[in-house]
């Protein structure tokens, strides 16, 4: 092809004067990149071994002759994979040994300890029994004696008090450290935003309580004060939650 006179070409291009024009070099941005979602759902952190061996065997034959996947190209390799599939049943068959051991272990130390019990009791009814309200002679048998009882005084404001969500709708869960000598706790609720004043909604012995009704998706406030010989003591720390 002739050349024609108002060519761009230089004549210390480089470029042949017969060639096309090099046609432009266009970069392409790699700031924004596709994140990639895989297809399988192997979702290993919630599979027991038993569960992982059972998928590892099926994966195993599957790929026997799978023309799809050349053994060649397999990574890891065939080797590698039912080394690990039997390393890995070979460790939990121990463990199933060992906890099988440990549970006829338990088993026994249970009925000794049991037995145990029951002879220290009875030993201890025998001294009682030979010197009945001494306490200077049964002091001398190596038996633990009951102390004069520790007086109650105030109490003090139930710790570590915690609001979790409950097994149904409209359920809070609370919970904290039990009081020594607290004959019961009274339990006050609120909604927490926008704060409403304080509602008594339960007096119990126990120191867990199941809180019901709850409007599902708004937030309350919770709070425990124990009652004890001398009253009521003070109202514990402000536990928040939102009702599930």
């Amino acid at each position: 092809m002739a050349l024609r006179f108002d060519t761009h070409l230089r004549m210390d291009s480089g470029n042949r004067y017969d060639s096309a024009p090099v046609p432009p070099v266009v970069i392409t941005s790699t700031s924004k990149r596709t994140k990639h979602m895989n297809l399988f759902k192997l979702e290993l952190q919630k599979k027991t071994v038993l569960q992982k061996l059972s998928m590892g065997t099926s994966h195993i034959a599957a790929m026997l002759n799978n023309l799809f996947y050349p053994q060649a190209t397999r990574v890891p390799t065939d080797a590698q994979y039912q080394t690990a599939q039997d390393e890995l049943s070979a460790a939990n068959d121990e463990v199933l040994l060992l906890e099988g051991k440990l549970a006829a272990a338990i088993a026994t130390r249970n009925d000794k300890e049991s037995i145990w019990d029951t002879l220290t009791t009875a030993r201890a009814a025998n001294c009682e029994a030979v010197t009945p309200k001494n306490l200077a002679k049964l002091a001398t048998v190596g038996l633990p004696l009951r102390g004069d009882p520790t007086p109650v005084g105030d109490m003090p404001a139930p710790t570590n008090l915690r609001a979790t969500m409950g097994d149904d709708e409209g359920e809070i869960d609370l919970q904290w450290d039990a009081i020594y000598g607290s004959s019961s706790y009274i339990v006050e609720c609120r909604e927490y935003n926008p704060a409403t004043g304080w509602s008594q909604i339960k007096i119990l012995q126990q120191s867990k309580f199941t809180v019901t009704g709850l409007v599902s998706g708004k937030t309350y406030a919770f709070r425990v004060r124990a009652l004890g010989p001398k009253g009521e003591g003070p109202w514990s720390d402000e536990a928040v939650k939102m009702a599930p």
